[in-house]
């Protein structure tokens, strides 16, 4: 189904909210350090206790208590140079899961005893995991990668509202167009180029490609989370930024899009 254009409108509160997160962004990188760090663990925290929200309600305190905790250290441990024990706690938060499906179907009996402890599980990978690249990711390439997908969301978000004729996916995200899609590409494509003729080492082409894989993850990230949302029948992560929702509503396409430039980082000298 065609999608009407004069029915949307841009939503003045998304505007500010996105410029208030850019200079809060600016100043802890500015700082790096403690204030960076602060930063993140904010997010961990703050996005995992919405995730398990999405499937738990407000049930399960201590489960996302011991889930921010475990995500904390993994980030912690990363940021003094630790990953493989970062990897440890990864694997803790597996066997208290274990451990916690193991005594509640020996009491219950629950066909779906195993659901909740994958449930816990993908928070830790999908929140604290993904965000490790923030902690040891220099300040340019984290400029670079917040700045590309802040451009892909933002062109979607002005191209689809004011172009925008024919949904993406509609049983996944049923306001995202087609028209959104490829003007987050585009934007992305000439903000990455650019960068990369100013500053990049290897010239604007290859930027244009890593822009083409930037705006792919970050895309890929903000369906997924989309398509959380309406497995649990929710428009919103939650309601903490006006005009964006939640802290994932806001972080998703950063959440895919980092790792995947930290894994080229190592390959490939682009910076």
């Amino acid at each position: 189904m065609p999608i009407d254009p004069s029915t949307q409108s841009i939503d003045i509160r998304r505007i500010f909210t996105g410029l208030a997160l850019a200079a809060v962004l600016l100043l802890a990188l500015w700082f790096r350090g403690l204030p960076l760090l602060f930063v993140i663990l904010l997010v961990c925290a703050l996005g995992l206790w919405e995730f398990y929200s999405l499937f738990w309600g407000s049930s399960r305190v201590p489960s996302r208590i011991c889930a921010i905790v475990l995500g904390w250290c993994m980030i912690c441990l990363t940021w003094l140079h630790r990953p493989q024990d970062a990897l440890v706690c990864l694997g803790a938060g597996f066997v208290l899961a274990s451990m916690s499906f193991l005594f509640r179907w020996d009491v219950v009996e629950d066909d779906n005893a195993f659901a909740s402890s994958g449930i816990f599980m993908a928070g830790l990978a999908y929140v604290p995991l993904l965000l490790l690249p923030a902690t040891y990711l220099s300040t340019t390439k984290l400029i670079f990668v917040i700045a590309a997908v802040a451009i892909s969301d933002t062109t979607a978000y002005f191209v689809g509202t004011r172009f925008g004729h024919h949904k993406l996916w509609p049983r996944v995200s049923p306001k995202k167009s087609s028209e959104g899609a490829v003007g987050s590409l585009v934007g992305c494509v000439i903000f990455c180029a650019i960068y990369g003729e100013i500053y990049g080492k290897t010239g604007w082409f290859s930027f244009a490609l890593l822009g083409i894989a930037v705006n792919a993850f970050a895309q890929l990230g903000d369906l997924f989370e989309s398509a959380l949302k309406r497995s649990v029948n929710i428009k919103d992560s939650g309601n903490l930024l006006p005009g964006h929702g939640g802290i994932l509503d806001r972080a998703d396409s950063l959440l895919f899009a980092m790792p995947m430039v930290a894994v080229v980082d190592q390959w490939f000298f682009f910076f």
